[in-house]
């Protein structure tokens, strides 16, 4: 039985879902994105160290792209931080920076800054401005500095990522019996 979701195409059992609908063969999962609707730095990031350096022109473009695919990766030392209430996930320019350093062989510190504000406005760019620049006061060993931070926060939507938000991490407590 077919809604008005889905068409069947021949004999073959093949099935479209169009924008907006549900899925109606109960397929579930995510629904694939074509390569044209995904931000730039999106699709980027779906192609191999060879192939990016193919098609970048740019050392701030290819680490954009590297840095946005280290953002689902979750650990102790990821380079973006879990963010809270409107913000998602942020990324400072010093964590940048010393990521830099560690992925790119012969870089100083010096300008492991430079290439780090650089992929910033990279980062930006490529993402059609779902990306937040904000300048923030850091103090560290008694000096006040001012860092950049890009932040996506948690209200912007991303072309292909589903974002839950029926589930929340915070911890949940049992029920108290009693009067």
């Amino acid at each position: 039985m077919l809604s008005s979701a889905c068409w069947r195409v021949n004999s073959c059992n093949t099935y479209f879902r169009l924008p907006g609908e549900d899925d109606v063969p109960g397929r579930g999962g995510a629904v694939a994105h074509s390569t044209a609707d995904l931000l730039p730095i999106q699709r980027l990031a779906r192609y191999d160290n060879e192939m990016l350096a193919s098609v970048t022109n740019r050392k701030p473009d290819e680490l954009a792209e590297k840095a946005w695919r280290e953002r689902d990766e979750a650990g102790r030392y990821s380079l973006w931080s879990k963010g809270s209430g409107e913000i998602r996930s942020y990324l400072d320019a010093s964590d940048l920076a010393e990521w830099i350093r560690l992925k790119e062989s012969g870089v100083s510190k010096k300008y492991s800054q430079e290439l780090a504000r650089r992929t910033m406005d990279a980062m930006h760019e490529l993402s059609n401005g779902r990306l937040g620049k904000i300048k923030r006061q850091r103090s560290k060993d008694g000096l006040s500095y001012q860092e950049t931070r890009l932040v996506l926060k948690a209200d912007v939507e991303l072309p292909g990522e589903v974002v839950s938000k029926d589930s929340d991490d915070s911890p949940t407590t049992d029920g108290v019996a009693g009067e």
